[in-house]
């Protein structure tokens, strides 16, 4: 008799709290679409930092501070996973839309012709965004290191001639300043990801336009510290954050063909723990050009929001990555497999 009193009055609280957080929901939902059709970015860190820090130190004597964390960071979180799809007005929002989206190009910026062509071919495929790299942080300091701003510029001609936006790297904020009116999607390079102060920089540099900006993971980095890098961004009002997963290295290296243990899993893993559009990067994943048909489509399959992936005319004449850039008719055959998907075509 007494457990089933007691069990009927949990039941009851049960209920209750279930009823106050989609109450909150509710409110919360509110908030979000005003935010939404004002421009506004939805993530506040300061103001979620705030809620929790004041029901921690508020209720420490009663529950366990870090029970209230765990349970708040959850339930802050699903307030605004709903509306992620629907960023209508934001620059992000124009790119996820028509998600899977995909970013294509050659590793790096070798000519004017070399881009154009490229251009060209990939806008008749009906891709939208070109990648390319004009500052390359490269191992070995004998190497090909790009063409600097006058690559910039190429990037930037042979992509706005063709319709499509301009995606590339910088290493530092100087790079950015001299060449931020020619860029519409800022790279933060994997060897930045712990660069906790070019982050910052460039946060400062993008305040006012807030151009999206995709995050790669750095090939030894945890997917907390992959986090912990993109909230340096949040902190300082950037709203438009992708994150890109681009292989890791673990012991398989000792004797795989692969270059990059390829961090699949860690799409599935993400979702639980940010909001963020997630891309996958199969050319670097892999390092192998006979490899990234199907890791894209294994990315794909996992629920991934876009690709990014180094192509070129002819691939054996890539100056940087030849190995991993795939060609003409690969490229194709994932461009229709993203088709597929959006289409809903099993």
């Amino acid at each position: 008799m007494f457990l089933d009193v007691k069990r009927l009055e949990i039941n009851r609280i049960d209920e209750e709290i279930i009823n106050l957080i989609i109450s909150r929901n509710l409110i919360s939902d509110e908030i979000i679409k005003f935010k939404i059709d004002n421009d506004f970015g939805v993530y506040d860190k300061n103001r979620e930092l705030s809620i929790i820090n004041n029901l921690k130190s508020k209720f420490k004597d009663s529950i366990d501070p870090l029970l209230i964390e765990e349970l708040y960071s959850k339930i802050l979180f699903y307030s605004k996973k709903e509306h992620i799809d629907i960023i209508k007005n934001s620059k992000l929002g124009q790119i996820v839309k028509d998600k899977p989206f995909l970013i294509a190009g050659p590793c790096s910026v070798e000519s004017e012709e070399q881009i154009h062509k490229i251009a060209s071919d990939l806008a008749k495929f009906g891709i939208k965004y070109l990648r390319g790299g004009a500052f390359k942080p490269r191992t070995s300091p004998n190497t090909f290191q790009g063409l600097g701003n006058i690559g910039i510029k190429y990037l930037s001609d042979a992509a706005h001639s063709n319709d499509m936006k301009v995606v590339t790297e910088v290493m530092s904020a100087n790079q950015l300043k001299e060449n931020y009116k020619y860029i519409d999607i800022i790279q933060i390079g994997s060897k930045n990801m712990f660069s906790y102060q070019l982050i910052k920089d460039i946060a400062e540099i993008n305040k006012t336009n807030n151009k999206p900006i995709i995050l790669k993971r750095n090939f030894n980095a945890t997917l907390k510290e992959l986090i912990y890098a993109s909230e340096y961004l949040r902190n300082e009002n950037q709203s438009n954050i992708i994150l890109c997963l681009r292989g890791i290295r673990t012991f398989e290296q000792i004797e795989s063909r692969l270059r990059f243990t390829p961090d699949l899993a860690s799409i599935v893993e993400l979702r639980k723990l940010t909001d963020l559009p997630i891309i996958f990067d199969p050319s670097h994943s892999s390092g192998d050009a006979e490899f990234v048909l199907e890791l894209s489509k294994g990315a794909l399959a996992m629920g991934v929001d876009g690709l990014i992936i180094e192509t070129h005319y002819n691939p054996s004449e890539s100056i940087v990555d030849a190995k991993q850039t795939i060609s003409y008719t690969v490229l194709k055959k994932i461009f229709l497999f993203i088709e597929q998907i959006r289409l809903g075509i099993e």
